[in-house]
């Protein structure tokens, strides 16, 4: 079932039509400011109950909002009495259930978000819930639908495969493993996934995922260790790469905030109006330009030299 509402008439001061689709559970195409519904009208506010207008009556000036009358005094403070912005009330009824009334709802037609939706004689409503439809109890039934969908995937995934795309995990693939309980399926063998970022269908998600299960793994038991990100700047050498975190670094094939050339300046923000700095590399390859520390020059090697 669709969730586009059919255009609807609307009579105001002249017939218009009302185009309106679904955005949060209510049209989104909402009576524009500066209306007011009328009496025996079928409407709609953001509870997503069907009220009939039952009488609508002015507020005296004394009782405006504060905030009323500062737009009133900035559109320089017109009659009140014939002002379109001025405060209106309605007394409310349920179209369902006549005992339930609202005696008293404010309208403030000058805030572009005090609005309202007309509605037909017929309209749909909800058969658990009784509110207008679409409803809370449909949102909830497309998550069920969606974790019974994830739940059937999970539930298909062969031994030795791995756990974000399905494929076969081999020796010639990038991958880990999770020692423990498997938290996607309890009761299934230890996660396995891809590691590799590959352009391959499928393949380039699963890195993402099992950083998103690391986390979920790491929180699970305590003295668990992150092996797939790390928190220094990985710099490339001549002929190898390095973190700034050095024998903390849980491998250069993990994933690291930024990365750089060893001969370039790198900055991780700006602060204040300046560009704070990456931690430089800890070594020094040779090459020229390399921004690790410089050899100390020994003063005696040309006294040793002579």
């Amino acid at each position: 079932m669709g969730r586009d509402w059919s255009p609807i008439a609307y009579d105001h001061e002249a017939i218009r039509e009302i185009v309106t689709e679904v955005r949060n559970g209510l049209p989104v195409e909402r009576v524009k400011y500066r209306k007011i519904p009328h009496v025996g009208e079928l409407v709609a506010w953001r509870d997503r109950k069907a009220w009939r207008v039952t009488a609508v009556f002015e507020r005296d000036q004394a009782n405006w909002d504060d905030q009323t009358t500062k737009v009133w005094e900035r559109e320089g403070m017109p009659d009140p009495a014939t002002w379109p912005g001025r405060e209106r009330a309605v007394r409310l009824q349920s179209a369902t259930d006549p005992k339930d009334r609202e005696p008293h709802r404010a309208i403030y037609p000058w805030a572009s978000n005090d609005q309202w939706w007309p509605l037909r004689e017929q309209y749909p409503v909800c058969n658990d819930c009784g509110l207008i439809w679409p409803c809370p109890c449909d949102e909830r039934n497309d998550e069920a639908v969606a974790a019974m969908k994830e739940f059937n995937r999970l539930a298909g995934i062969m031994p030795g495969c791995c756990w974000a795309c399905g494929d076969p995990v081999t020796g010639r693939h990038h991958s880990i493993v999770f020692a423990g309980e498997n938290l996607l399926m309890p009761g299934a063998g230890p996660a396995v996934f891809h590691t590799s970022h590959s352009r391959k269908a499928k393949r380039g998600t699963c890195r993402g995922q099992a950083e998103d299960y690391e986390r979920q793994w790491v929180l699970a038991e305590p003295g668990r260790r992150v092996r797939l990100r790390c928190s220094g700047v990985l710099y490339r050498h001549l002929s190898a790469s390095e973190c700034t975190t050095g024998e903390r670094c849980v491998g250069v094939e993990a994933t690291h905030p930024d990365h750089a050339h060893c001969t370039t300046r790198s900055y991780a923000s700006w602060t204040n109006g300046q560009a704070v700095e990456n931690p430089r590399p800890l070594t020094n390859c040779g090459t020229r330009g390399c921004r690790g520390p410089k050899a100390p020059v020994d003063a005696n090697a040309d006294s040793r030299a002579a």
